[in-house]
This record gives C-alpha cells, structure tokens and sequence, in this order.
C-alpha cells in the first residue's frame, strides 16, 4: 500500500501534463482579421431597392448591357449577348471608387457563373483594375487580374464559382473594379456570365 500512495499523485501529474501540453489552444493560430471595406451582394434588387447610379453600365461595343437578375432568393448581374444580332458585344460594368488604402490586405474576392459558354476564345469575362477611371472606360488605363473563373460546359450552368483572392496590393488610392464580358449573337459566342457577392478587404 505504500508503493500505491505514491504512484497515484505521480500519474496523476503525468496525465494532467498530458493534457496541458497538448492542448491545441497553444499551437492553434488564429487568423488574422480583415474587415470588408466594400461589399456588394446586389440583394436589394430583390426587393427593387438596389441603386445602379454608382456604377457604370457601358456597352463598349454592341447595345448589350449588364443587367440585374435573381433567382431562388438570390440577387446578381448577368450579361448575356444571347438574340442582340449583333457580332460583337462588349459590356462594362464597372464599382464606385473604392478607397483601396483603407484595406488591410488589399484582396478582392467574388464570385461567377455562366450559362451555355462554350467557346471561350471569342465569349469570355475580364476582371480589371483602374485608378484613374473618371467615368469613360475607353480612355482610362486599365490592369488585367488573374482569377478563377466559373467552370465551363453544360454541367455547370448557373452554378457560381469562387474567384480566389485576387491580389490588390500593387494599387493605392482610389480603384475602380472593371466586369468586362465579351460575346456575341453567333450561337457558339451567346453565352452569359453572371457577377455576385464583389468584396474587398
């Protein structure tokens, strides 16, 4: 009995280091927060509150434009060049200023989908960055940015895709975020594409 009153306070020192040591609070690394500094879910146009003035709607070429949209209580904008007659449509839809300085990682994230694209070469979605657009697309300079885009084919109409954080470190000041989407009225370029859920942070 003597062994045994002095093994038991030992053990049980042992299991409770056990568990203090690996307790995974200690190698548990929290993420770094990073408020939205804009954030637009086009979700009043449900309700036909949403408020287009800010942004700019331009057809570069053909008449086609974004429009708003929603289906099963989701909200988004769409471009489509499906029956314009036209070989050519090129629609800009462009954000207000959004004061890119303010962001703590300087990431915009966002997501699309399409609908019966099948020819990407001449029916495709841009995303591009300005810092001096002043409300004429043509004339402003504009930066290209890499992003994920939606998966193509039958199988994957309407469904939305992540863009990945799409890195916005090398601007500052104020930024315009330019959707361009290029098609067309021949059947293999009239497929659409759809914008939703635009944020920076």
């Amino acid at each position: 009995m003597k062994k045994l009153k002095y093994i038991l306070p030992i053990a049980v020192l042992a299991i409770t280091g056990i568990f203090t040591a690996c307790s995974p609070e200690d190698e548990q690394v929290l993420p770094e927060y990073s408020p939205i500094i804009y954030l637009e879910d086009f979700q009043k146009v449900i309700d036909g509150t949403f408020d287009e003035s800010p942004f700019t709607n331009f057809a570069e070429a053909g008449t086609k434009k974004w429009f708003s949209t929603s289906y099963n209580g989701n909200a988004y904008y769409e471009f489509s060049p499906f029956n314009s007659n036209e070989a050519l449509n090129v629609g800009w839809f462009v954000t207000p200023a959004i004061n890119i300085d303010t962001a703590k990682r300087k990431r915009l994230t966002f997501q699309s989908a399409q609908h019966h694209v099948v020819n990407t070469e001449n029916n495709f979605l841009e995303v591009l960055v300005s810092t001096d657009f002043t409300g004429d697309v043509t004339t402003a300079t504009w930066t290209e940015l890499p992003f994920n885009g939606p998966q193509i084919g039958n199988g994957f109409n309407y469904d939305f895709f992540n863009s990945g954080a799409v890195d916005l470190q090398g601007f500052s000041g104020n930024i315009h975020i330019a959707f361009k989407a290029t098609g067309g009225t021949a059947s293999a370029n009239a497929g659409a594409y759809m914008i939703d859920n635009i944020k920076v942070f």
